[in-house]
């Protein structure tokens, strides 16, 4: 922490703040200087202090170059970040940009620093901590030809540490005595919302041999509607999740002890056994926790088998962080900060986006478009929905796709359509055929989604809905058998509507064709 105040007002100020203890090392008058305090009921043990910025003074004074301190500074870094046990986090002047984009105006910085810093940063395993405020930490020269900004100062943490403080990010303070802005760092947002956890279906659980017949137990335990049988169903799910979990907490470790005293023992037959043995149930749980973070990373492109549990971790966490809304600037002026303004002010927001205006007759748009579709053709689209294909509509869903309001994914559907299917089938067909209602099955969640990073508008959130299983069932059946007959009504030249292809292929063909131009002066064609 680089500060100009003496020893004396510094303890002074660490005081005021009930900080009971803590070391400062002085400045070189504007440059360094190190402050530490922390409460009397807590244990701090300090291993050593090294102030770069004197590293880097020495460096420059012998041969003007920086270059030397700063892969000191990472060769320490790197040094410090061998021991992965415990929950790290770095903050503060790193005196390096990760990148050119970083810095505007004044002399660019070499890319093999920076690389250099990159490299450093990924060979520890510390990624970046989000933040809010300004975008440069770092700002010199009062006129706009001599303005430099640079982003110096920023937060990185390891895995452990983020999976203490999931929600902890780096706020930027406003500036006026020093050139760098200070970094405040909230490890818990206060905007954080709590409120009764609803029901989420966890792939993992089908990996245990207890849930089918828990699943069949209560589905076969109550006379009702479909809508009444998945209510009992959740009810049911929670009891049995909570039992098992207490004693899935510690087996992992109990397994983790049970082999590292197997193999010091001699590798007698027996022994050998009973280590494959404990390897195997190592396995089934390190399989759990791997579907258990992929299904929250939302990464399907990569397959559950490849045990990835880190990084679905780290992606986890990461997607979390960044769908948190901490404040949001309104349109009149003024910020939102506390949760139940952020929740009036994206109600009004997009209850105004949605809500139609009057619209006049629109029929004159089809005037002059030709009928594609034959009657017979048209008697096949309105002929009868058959329980074939509301099955195959759901076979081709991803399993783990985001669940609607009630909880359940496609995989629970699929996995135990034997059980559920033959009820399943009667409502999608009685909706599909004889124009049933929907029901509850009609609602959706609406989720923002940031369209850039830590945003701070609604403007920069789009809205997506997330639908029930049902609702996407009966949907893509009706979408399958349109499937068939489609490219009769879609130019062929729409090529946002052709399977793998995309609405941009359009724009780069015109780009090549008028590059073509531009290149091809002479000859006939």
């Amino acid at each position: 922490m680089e500060t100009k105040l003496d020893k004396q007002r510094m303890e002074k100020v660490r005081r005021s703040c009930c900080f009971m203890n803590g070391i400062d090392v002085e400045a070189e008058g504007s440059r360094g200087g190190l402050f530490l305090a922390w409460r009397c009921d807590i244990v701090v043990s300090l291993k050593r202090i090294i102030l770069m910025s004197r590293l880097k003074k020495k460096r420059m004074k012998n041969n003007g170059d920086s270059r030397g301190s700063m892969n000191v500074s990472w060769n320490l870094l790197r040094k410090l970040g061998q021991d992965k046990n415990h929950p790290w986090l770095l903050s503060g002047d790193f005196y390096e940009i990760m990148y050119s984009f970083e810095k505007s105006r004044g002399i660019p910085r070499e890319e093999r620093r920076m690389e250099a810093f990159r490299e450093a940063l990924e060979e520890c395993q510390l990624e970046y901590l989000g933040y809010s405020g300004v975008w440069f930490t770092w700002e010199r020269g009062n006129l706009p030809e001599t303005n430099i900004r640079e982003r110096l100062d920023r937060g990185v943490v390891n895995d452990k540490w983020r999976h203490l403080f999931p929600t902890g990010n780096i706020q930027h303070l406003p500036h006026s005595m020093s050139d760098h802005c200070p970094l405040l760092l909230n490890t818990i947002s206060g905007n954080t919302y709590v409120g009764n956890p609803k029901f989420k279906f966890e792939a993992w659980w089908i990996m245990k041999k207890t849930f089918e017949k828990e699943i069949k137990a209560s589905w076969e335990s109550i006379t009702g509607t479909i809508v009444e049988k998945l209510e009992r169903l959740q009810v049911d799910l929670k009891v049995w999740a909570r039992s098992i979990k207490k004693g899935r907490d510690g087996l992992k470790n109990k397994l983790t002890e049970e082999l590292d005293m197997q193999m010091a023992e001699e590798k007698t037959d027996k022994m050998m056994a009973k280590i494959v043995d404990t390897k195997i149930y190592m396995n089934v749980e390190m399989d759990k926790d791997e579907v258990y973070w992929e299904q929250r990373a939302r990464a399907n492109w990569l397959k559950v088998g490849e045990k990835k549990s880190t990084f679905f971790h780290r992606f986890a966490s990461f997607q979390r962080r960044i769908n948190t809304i901490s404040r949001l600037e309104l349109a009149g002026g003024g910020e939102a900060n506390e949760v139940s303004e952020i929740n009036e002010a994206a109600t009004l927001y997009f209850q105004k986006l949605f809500t139609s205006s009057r619209v006049g007759d629109l029929s004159y748009l089809l005037t002059g478009i030709e009928n594609n579709i034959s009657p017979v053709i048209n008697i096949a689209l309105l002929s009868t929905y058959t329980s074939e294909e509301v099955y195959a509509a759901l076979k081709g869903m991803r399993p783990t796709k985001a669940p609607g309001p009630n909880g359940f994914q496609a995989l629970f559907f699929q996995r135990y359509w034997h059980i559920i299917g033959e009820e399943v089938t009667i409502f999608c067909l009685g909706i599909l055929n004889n124009d049933h209602s929907f029901g509850p099955f009609n609602q959706t969640d609406i989720v923002l989604i940031p369209k850039t990073p830590n945003p701070t508008s609604l403007v920069n959130f789009g809205p997506i809905g997330l639908c029930s299983i049902i609702y996407k069932v009966v949907a893509k059946t009706i979408a399958n058998r349109l499937q068939v007959v489609i490219r009769r009504c879609i130019d062929a030249t729409q090529s946002a509507f052709v399977p793998g292809s995309l609405i941009s292929d359009n724009v780069l063909l015109a780009y090549e064709i008028l590059h073509t131009f531009q290149q091809k002066r002479t000859g006939k064609k």
